[in-house]
């Protein structure tokens, strides 16, 4: 097999791919996606939205303008790509960008068990800080990097298909600091 099919062989084997929608799109096109039966996830965090006359739970998406496809690429895309609000699928060096499972599963974590504690920055945003590994917890074993704010502690969780960053609130006796000589 030559290398130009071995790159190419993601678009035989069912992956998750970020679909860009448009603005505040995101729930209609989960809807016409379940709709078609294709596998999708859309994080959503709940917070508590204070109106003069009442307060009400409303769900927002973690990351704007961003849907998580789990599908074949070569037999859904264009299924996914025909639907209104959908823009186009998030690229890498050309290709759409393939999202390991574990960062989709590590999404769904963070959404499930941290929601109150997480703060979406773009990678950009990011300024050189300490690496660590997490100790303890559903985290542990991950790198991430610290980014101090007052006397909290945050650990800064890279998604790097869709150049992301999860911040989120730890104790920082449950991190080891990464030693670069």
């Amino acid at each position: 097999m030559n290398s130009e099919n071995q790159e190419l062989n993601f678009i035989d084997t069912e992956n998750w791919y970020a679909v860009y929608t448009k603005p505040r799109s995101e729930k209609k096109l989960e809807a016409l996606l379940k709709k078609f039966s294709v596998e999708v996830y859309l994080p959503l965090l709940k917070l508590k939205k204070k109106w003069s006359d009442r307060t009400k739970i409303i769900s927002i998406p973690l990351f704007t303008s961003y849907i998580f496809v789990r599908i074949i690429y070569r037999d859904s895309y264009l299924k996914v790509l025909n639907l209104p609000h959908a823009v186009g699928f998030v690229k890498s060096y050309g290709n759409p960008a393939v999202i390991p499972d574990s960062e989709i599963e590590l999404i769904k974590s963070l959404v499930d068990e941290f929601p109150d504690k997480i703060k979406v920055l773009e990678s950009e945003m990011l300024q050189k800080g300490n690496e660590v590994t997490i100790k303890t917890g559903p985290f542990a074993g991950r790198k991430a990097i610290v980014d101090r704010v007052k006397n909290e502690t945050y650990v800064l969780l890279e998604i790097k298909t869709i150049q992301k960053i999860l911040k989120i609130e730890i104790n920082k006796e449950n991190l080891d600091l990464e030693i670069k000589l």
